[in-house]
This record gives C-alpha cells, sequence and structure tokens, in this order.
C-alpha cells in the first residue's frame, strides 16, 4: 500500500520538502515498516487516514473559533485560494489535484461557500478580480460552461 507524492519545494517556512525532511529527523524510532504518516497508540502503530486527519483539523479549528466544517472541502478550498492568490495556472492546481477540467471547474463554482472563511477583507479586489478572468479563460480554453456566482 502506498502512493506517490509531488511535493514542491520553496524557500518560505512552510516548505513541505523541509518538513519532511524534519518529520523524518525528528522521528528516527519508528519502525521502517511503519507507514510514513502514522501516529503510536497503547497497541501500536496506525496509519494516518484521511477521515481522521480531517476529524482532527476540524476539532483544532473549530477549538479556534472556525466554523464546524468536517469534511475534506474546506482544506481543498483553502490550498485553491492559496494557489491562485499566488498567480498560479488554473491548469497547474487542476493538474496537481488530479481533477477533470469539468470537475475542477464545478468545484471553483462551488468555493464562494467556503472560500470567505479564508480570505480577509484586505484582500486584493483587483487580484480576486484577475482570478475571476483566470477561472473565465481557463473554461473557454476547455470549452466549458461557466457563470459567476
Amino acid at each position: 500500500m502506498g502512493a506517490d507524492i509531488s511535493i514542491t519545494e520553496r524557500e518560505h517556512h512552510t516548505c513541505p520538502l523541509c518538513a519532511l525532511g524534519l518529520h523524518t529527523a525528528i522521528n528516527v524510532d519508528i519502525p521502517n515498516t511503519t507507514p510514513l504518516f502514522s501516529y503510536k497508540t497503547p497497541s501500536g502503530w496506525l496509519p494516518l487516514t484521511k477521515p481522521c486527519f480531517m476529524s482532527r483539523c476540524n476539532e483544532v479549528w473549530v477549538s479556534q473559533g472556525c466554523p464546524d466544517m468536517p469534511f475534506a472541502s474546506a482544506l481543498y478550498s483553502k490550498h485553491c485560494a492559496c494557489y491562485h492568490l499566488t498567480g498560479i495556472s488554473p491548469d497547474i492546481i487542476a493538474t496537481q489535484g488530479r481533477w477533470t477540467s469539468q470537475a475542477f471547474l464545478q468545484y471553483w463554482g462551488c468555493i464562494e461557500m467556503v472560500l470567505p472563511l479564508f480570505i480577509s477583507s484586505s484582500s486584493d479586489v483587483a487580484r480576486l478580480h484577475s482570478i475571476d478572468s483566470i477561472m473565465d479563460n481557463f473554461s473557454h480554453k476547455n470549452n466549458l460552461s461557466h457563470t459567476h456566482a
């Protein structure tokens, strides 16, 4: 059991490659047969599953005053919004998320329900309008119907 992952290095304190290096350096006592993302219980090591991870994230978010969002959509929305706001092409975001063009566009069409939770009032309105234009171009390029909500 396993999967290939893609990690992109960046010069920032949130660099996932640095985080992975730190994870392996700190957890040197974990048996080699244990999955990379695991946690220890009284009965042994368990792999960290997506439902368990999302449930724990939701607990932390709710404890910090965020809305109860038990599904992964909040996390995906946040990443999509961050990528868009930094100027990454929708084609790259769709590819990285392993989405078909239509699925990505449908997803983006629903993002207005979650996006306000992650974008502060100090957002650059011009940049947000630019994102609308980028998504319109993505839609046109892929022969998809796209309307703004």
